[in-house]
This record gives structure tokens, sequence and C-alpha cells, in this order.
């Protein structure tokens, strides 16, 4: 069962418990009410403490977070999904191309929630990624390991701030781009395709040209909003769809999926924690890579130690 220590500071000095966990940590109402009903769920310095009582400067405030498996079956497939960081509220997996996160109509068992099912760090704990990767996109994913790291990552000012990098197909006139464009489902292409629509739901990309080639350019891009196949959609809106990407007009021919990574990922974990990881190219991205680009890829890309600088 997952424990939350935190330090009172003397700030917080005779203030009530549900003041301080919810206003100094972010914890939520229903993350408390859990812990209320665990025999023990609540104490100050090893002593039961309830939500109204004040807490005292120096103290040691303990929270027990209930938590459940899901009940997916592990894991039996070839894929790997390397761990890039882990503590007490976080674990970072390098997922690949070609693995679900989550079991579907065609994956009932062969995704990144059934490998975790499968990992030691996350035994007896729910699947909670912070974000998800389309199938066939390869890189990093952060995954909560209790719900209030869940909620923290969640919060305005607190949500990871990732890089991703992709192959186009030609390339945007200019070298620094920011697509601020609503994105809807196409009724007509089917349910998975997006689309640019004045009634879609609002959607920003910020893109960054590292490198151009006579039919391709390499990019790194954030994403200011979360929306379904948003750096896809945005691309081929802009007149330059991801190599691979057949669902939406990119060419197959120097690799066999959209070639999307996500690449670098930083952010300030619920214990006030600075963590940062990198996702390695998967073989096929550097191939490609390499095929068009020569040494210049990996160069640019060595240059960028921090995602931070190409912005």
């Amino acid at each position: 069962m997952p424990v939350l220590r935190f330090v009172v500071p003397p700030e917080w000095d005779q203030k009530p418990l549900s003041a301080f966990l919810r206003g100094a940590h972010r914890l939520s109402g229903t993350t408390l009410r859990a812990a209320r009903r665990i025999e023990g769920g609540l104490t100050l310095d090893g002593a039961f403490i309830r939500t109204i009582d004040p807490v005292r400067a120096g103290g040691t405030v303990a929270v027990c977070l209930p938590d459940s498996e899901r009940g997916y079956r592990p894991y039996a497939g070839t894929l790997e999904a390397p761990v890039l960081y882990e503590d007490s509220d976080l674990l970072i997996l390098n997922k690949p191309a070609g693995m679900p996160c989550h079991p579907s109509k065609g994956h009932p068992d062969d995704t990144l929630a059934n490998l975790c099912a499968g990992l030691p760090e996350m035994a007896g704990r729910a699947f909670r990624p912070i974000g998800r990767l389309d199938r066939d996109t390869s890189g990093v994913v952060i995954c909560a390991k209790h719900p209030h790291s869940a909620c923290w990552l969640g919060l305005p000012g607190h949500r990871p701030e990732k890089t991703y990098l992709a192959l186009l197909c030609g390339a945007p006139g200019e070298d620094s781009v920011t697509i601020d464009a609503p994105l809807t489902r196409d009724g007509e292409g089917g349910d998975h395709r997006r689309l640019v629509r004045s009634d879609g739901l609002p959607a920003v990309t910020r893109c960054r040209i590292l490198l151009r080639a006579e039919r391709f350019s390499l990019a790194a891009l954030r994403l200011e909003t979360g929306r379904t196949h948003q750096i896809r959609a945005h691309m081929a809106w802009l007149g330059c769809p991801l190599a691979g990407d057949a669902l939406y007009g990119g060419d197959c021919g120097s690799i066999a999926r959209q070639a999307l990574h996500c690449w670098r990922m930083l952010l300030t974990g619920p214990a006030g924690q600075t963590v940062s990881a990198l996702a390695p190219l998967p073989a096929d991205f550097s191939a490609a890579l390499s095929a068009l680009f020569g040494s210049a890829a990996l160069s640019v890309l060595d240059t960028k130690e921090e995602g931070r600088k190409l912005w």
C-alpha cells in the first residue's frame, strides 16, 4: 500500500490537517476520504489524526493510499519498454512502436498496461499513464504509481514538458512555427482520423525545424494541448505530414510507421523532485534519419542536451 509522508513546515503550524494536505500538497478530497477509511490511514508522527485536527511544525504526516490492481494479464510478448526513471511516485518507460498503451479490440493483452502488470515495480498498483502515445508512436510514457501523483501531474503548472521528434515530408517555410488550429473527428475519414475545423476543440502545437533535406525535414515539437493525433493532424494540415503516416498522407518509403518519437521529458514530482528523462531513438527512426541526413542528424540531437534549448 503506497504511503505519502510530508514534513509540516512552520507556516502550516496549528492548521487543520485537511487544509495542510489540500493546500500545501494538493491532495484531493477523494484521496483524503479513502485514507480515512483505512485503519491508521492518517497519522502525525505515528499517532492517529483526524482531518480537522491541527498539525505541528516539524511533524511528519503519513497518508495511506489504497490501490487496486485492475486485473490486466501480464504481457507475454517480445517487445520491451525499458525503464528510464523510477521513484516512489513515478515510473517512466520508453514505449516501443507497435505497442498500444491500453487494451482494446484486437489488443487484449499486448499493451503497455499488460507489460506494467508484470513489473515488480508496479505490483498491486493500477496503471495510470499521464498522457498516452499512439500504438505506433515510440518514446517516453509516464506512469503514476498512486492517485496523488496522477492528480498532481494533471494540475495546471505541474504538467510534464515533453519534446517530440518527427520526420516530416517537406517542411514549413519558417524554422519556427506555432500551429493554433482546432481539431475534430473526420466523419468521412473514419473515427480515428482528425482534421482542422473551426468547430473543433482548441489545439496548439509548437514546431521547430532542426534539419532540412530535399524532400524531408526533422522537427522538434511541443504540445500546448493534448488532442488525439494532434501532431499528426496539424502537420498534415500544414502540408508536411509525418513520414510513414499513411492515415494522413505521409510518404511510407523511409519508415514503415509514423515517424514520431516522444524524445525528452521534464517535470517536477509531487515530492518536489525534478525529473528528466531521455528516450533514445529506436532503430527504425535512427536508420531513416541516417539515410536522409547522414551524421548531421545525430550531431544536431547531441547538441540539444536540454529540450528547453529548442524553444
